[in-house]
């Protein structure tokens, strides 16, 4: 479910992304992009420590990569996962969850 790699990363189209269920540590989210046509897989999200960390169906963190919000860094690998489409889906949760304040349960985005 992780997406593959390739040269220079997937810039997707759309990306829908939807709460699956808390998991320790902070919440996992499915997403998938240009509508089921293009990757997809799962990442958690702490809204304490505004951290992201791709994940299999199950939860469990992929790798060391990690997405700090906070200080704006971006460390570590994970296997077949595509960096530049983790952080736009990322990015999309962390600005839903901005708006509300809560982990929010839909953070689709478009882009042109």
């Amino acid at each position: 479910m992780s997406p593959i790699d390739p040269p220079g990363g997937v810039v997707a189209a759309s990306i829908g992304i939807w709460a699956e269920r808390p998991v320790p540590g902070g919440v996992l989210y499915r997403w998938e992009a240009d509508h089921g046509n293009g990757p997809s897989g799962f990442v958690t999200f702490d809204p304490e420590t505004r951290r992201f960390r791709p994940a299999d169906p199950s939860g469990n963190v992929l790798g060391d990569l990690l997405i700090d919000a906070v200080s704006g860094a971006t460390t570590g690998s994970a296997d077949d996962v595509d960096r530049r489409l983790l952080a736009q889906v990322a990015a999309s949760i962390l600005r839903a969850h901005a708006r509300s304040g809560e982990p929010p349960k839909t953070a689709h985005a478009h882009f042109h």
